[in-house]
């Protein structure tokens, strides 16, 4: 019988993500399962006999749990995704959704999808990532979603209140100098938004990527510059009223980017950081293939 590390954050989700009912879905498939709650100790270190090891949460879980593959030196052993957070940016861009019992009926050993990490590096700190680091407007987004008391119960409404959000702040807020390197191609200037790109979206869904593919060997460098503000803007306001839009995001396919940033505050994933004085300097690096994911099969990808 096959070994499945089951770990689950209780805290995201609904009733469908009980402990019960992932076992329940879990023994269905033959797996034997080892049962782990990101609420109490010892979930960090990984199992080296298991065979699989599924996350039930949403992206912040999943990105705990990669990184402690990483430290512990186990990314041979794959992972299988049950979202159930409010965003599951991972999830959908590996087209990960629907209910619990068919995405779980729907896995298959061999299906399996390999996807590259990120390495932030500055000032011998180094830090990895799965969805991306930016600059600009996303971190000022991230700072002020945090002061939120009433969160949003669907990704629908969290998706509405983060453009209202980045509306307001894409009014006023200043756009930095950025000396910008992208595979040793400057692209120099002043930004309102700079973000590097692994998977195809960030914070509640915001897709700023849709041709991202965390598995293809590259990042997607998406940037705003200042004199395209209104672009931005106009943008925002028609996504806020359901009407079509064209995105005004530039992008351009990289794997090593070099920057130095006329600001102190970065994002990595959802994490916001900040240096005490600017400009901020890092290298970004590319990571491939450092984990894989099991996909469920779907007729279209059958």
């Amino acid at each position: 019988m096959k070994l499945a590390m089951l770990i689950h954050n209780p805290g995201a989700g609904d009733q469908e993500h009980t402990k019960q009912k992932l076992l329940e879905l879990l023994k269905s498939q033959d797996y034997e399962c080892r049962y782990f709650s990101t609420k109490k100790e010892g979930w960090e270190t990984i199992d080296p006999d298991a065979d699989l090891i599924v996350i039930a949460g949403g992206d912040g879980t999943v990105g705990k749990v990669v990184r402690n593959l990483v430290k512990q030196d186990q990314t041979h052993i794959p992972l299988a995704l049950l979202p159930a957070g409010t965003a599951n940016n991972i999830a959908g861009t590996l087209g990960i959704s629907g209910e619990l019992d068919e995405i779980v009926e729907a896995w298959k050993p061999g299906l399996i999808k390999k996807f590259d990490l990120g390495l932030f590096k500055q000032e011998g700190d180094e830090q990895i990532f799965l969805e991306g680091v930016g600059f600009g407007l996303f971190p000022k987004l991230i700072k002020e979603m945090n002061k939120v008391d009433d969160i949003p119960e669907t990704a629908e409404e969290s998706l509405e209140l983060a453009l209202t959000t980045l509306l307001d702040i894409a009014q006023t807020a200043k756009s930095r100098y950025c000396k910008l390197e992208l595979d040793g191609n400057d692209h120099s200037g002043d930004y309102l938004l700079l973000e590097i790109m692994n998977a195809h979206s960030i914070g509640p869904n915001l897709k700023l990527a849709p041709q991202a593919d965390p598995g293809d060997g590259r990042f997607d460098a998406v940037w705003i510059r200042e004199d395209e503000r209104s672009k931005l803007i106009e943008y925002l306001r028609h996504r806020l009223n359901k009407e079509e839009a064209t995105p005004p995001f530039h992008s351009l396919a990289c794997k090593r980017v070099h920057l130095e940033w006329a600001g102190a505050q970065v994002h990595i994933d959802d994490a916001l950081e900040k240096k005490e004085k600017p400009p901020l300097t890092a290298v970004i690096e590319l990571l491939p293939e450092m984990v894989s994911f099991l996909i469920p099969a779907k007729p279209s990808v059958i």
